[in-house]
């Protein structure tokens, strides 16, 4: 990149900062130099709350100035708030909330010109740490990039973190490692040996006893934005976390499953804002939700909300947002019933259609509607009635809305099912690559004849990866390695010393050692499996 083109790319970043309220510049005299990376774009990475919570807990501490990284082709590797390498940080705290954002960490190290791999660091070069829900669930597949893990809640976890860190400066890089992954819930991976058998499956850690725990946050307070920015999915909206889990516990979802289910009832936010988006996977759940709502209404703060659970969230409270939001979202998952109750969500076709009539008649409401396919045992039959329950769908907003002169909109969303560690369908195949593409095939001709519905699906290819790393293992990051450096997926599958099927389509054994089985989370083992065999 010539000198122009990075003058060019660093006025990117001081653009986005002087849109920005609340960032914050620290002077750097006598304080530790913290990088919070997120793996992906500015406006994807300022959308997740995680981030903002992460930012906030460490600038709040007087002792340490943090800046913030993103990944974007074109921009340079600099931190937002004083244009700074990623090298001239003492930490550098990734952030992973999506498996597909694995490989942009080895380029952020590499375009650093930092050694990709822990083992290949010395002293020169600044503690590389990973956080975030795909590390609580399964941080092997990356493990090999990363000096220490931290695998809990933010507020929970970084200030005991950052004292221990605080009080070990000035010793040497070795020392400064064993003496964090003293703490419980720090993973350091190159104490953990294991031992695979013939046929790839693992057959023991070294040592036998080894674990980290997951620690979770009970305090009184949810995280809010740190920042609002207008280049972001949300817009200049403030973001409040409702809720933390959720009590359902779907049995494809990581939220319910690593998370003990929390709700606040009063929600603050100190920015001078229009609007509020109170997001959390149990929002549907808040028992305190509606009085929520009326409060920020009340001062005058138009309210939106993620996607809702439609036979739990109160009417009440869509009729409370109807004049702030066209679009509504839900996730539906499945054509039929009992597809639904396997997920863990038991609503009847009744249930549905009288709850979206009761909401059809408070205003025409554009829909969102989430759906999978390739759930385990599904049949064509079982697709086919996906399109089926669409059109009952569009025929009850039909008859509210024709009088008003008012039709909404339905965009439907297919995803295959990607089965996740630490959920219950650790154990179960995910669907055959053909066969999902058959699947999308066959709705996306029947979602043409449906008016005023708009057909969207994830990728399959791009939903088998995730499925590989979700349930990969060390071995895997010669893969994210490959895939950083832009080679095609076909032929990395195609060339691969691993069996990349290995990871994503086959079924597991009751008894199957999996690679994150020394993590102790809220829910065991024993129990997740229970709740399969319940499904």
């Amino acid at each position: 990149m010539s000198q122009k083109d990075k003058n060019r790319s660093n006025a990117g970043w001081k653009e986005h900062l002087a849109r920005e309220q609340g960032a914050v510049r620290k002077k750097w005299g006598g304080r530790i130099p913290v990088a919070v990376v997120f793996p992906n774009s500015y406006h994807v990475g300022m959308s997740n709350l995680a981030l903002h919570i992460l930012y906030r807990a460490f600038n709040e501490r007087d002792d340490v100035v943090c800046e913030r990284f993103f990944y974007e082709d074109g921009m340079p590797l600099v931190s937002v708030e004083s244009s700074r390498p990623l090298s001239s940080f003492a930490v550098v705290f990734f952030t992973l909330s999506f498996e597909l954002d694995y490989p942009n960490v080895v380029k952020i190290l590499e375009r650093s010109s930092l050694p990709v791999f822990s083992k290949d660091r010395d002293d020169r070069s600044p503690l590389i740490v990973a956080g975030g829900i795909c590390v609580m669930a399964n941080p092997e597949p990356v493990s090999a990039f990363f000096d220490l893990m931290v695998l809990g809640d933010i507020e929970a976890t970084l200030p005991q973190f950052m004292d221990r860190f605080t009080a070990l400066r000035g010793l040497d890089r070795k020392k400064i490692i064993i003496e964090l992954e003293a703490l419980h819930f720090v993973y350091n991976p190159a104490s953990l040996s294991i031992r695979y058998r013939e046929d790839g499956q693992i057959g023991a850690f070294d040592p036998s006893g080894f674990s980290v725990t997951i620690e979770h946050y009970s305090g009184d307070t949810l995280g809010t934005s740190a920042i609002i920015s207008p280049d972001t999915e949300f817009g200049n909206m403030a973001l409040i976390e409702g809720t933390r889990g959720c009590p359902s516990r779907c049995s494809f979802c990581l939220l319910g499953n690593l998370y003990t289910f929390r709700s606040e009832d009063i929600r603050t936010t100190t920015f001078d804002i229009k609007d509020a988006g109170i997001i959390g996977g149990g929002i549907s759940f808040h028992p305190h939700i509606v009085e929520i709502v009326e409060s920020l209404r009340k001062r005058g703060i138009g309210v939106h909300l993620p996607s809702l659970r439609l036979d739990e969230v109160p009417i009440e409270l869509i009729e409370l947002i109807k004049d702030d939001v066209r679009t509504l979202t839900f996730g539906i998952e499945a054509g039929t019933e009992s597809l639904r109750a396997f997920l863990g969500k038991k609503i009847t076709d009744d249930e549905i259609l009288s709850r979206i009539d009761a909401i059809m008649k408070l205003k025409s409401f554009n829909l969102k509607l989430y759906f999978m396919i390739g759930i385990p045992g599904e049949n064509l039959n079982e697709v086919d009635v996906i399109p089926e329950l669409v059109k009952k769908i569009r025929h009850v907003m039909i008859k509210h809305g024709a009088p008003r002169g008012s039709l909404g909109n339905i965009t439907v969303h297919v995803s295959p099912l990607v089965p996740k560690a630490a959920t219950p369908f650790q154990w179960i195949p995910m669907a055959d690559m053909g066969e999902l593409k058959d699947k999308i095939t066959r709705l996306r001709t029947a979602f043409r004849k449906i008016d005023n519905t708009v057909f969207t699906h994830d990728s399959v290819k791009f939903s088998f990866m995730q499925a590989v790393l979700s349930r990969g293992d060390r071995r895997g990051s010669d893969i994210i390695v490959r895939l950083a450096h832009g080679e095609n997926l076909n032929r990395i599958v195609r060339e691969s010393s691993l069996n990349l099927n290995f990871y994503a389509l086959r079924e597991r054994s009751p008894d199957e050692i999996f690679p994150w089985d020394f993590i102790l989370g809220p829910v065991s083992k024993e129990r997740l499996l229970n709740r399969l065999e319940i499904c």
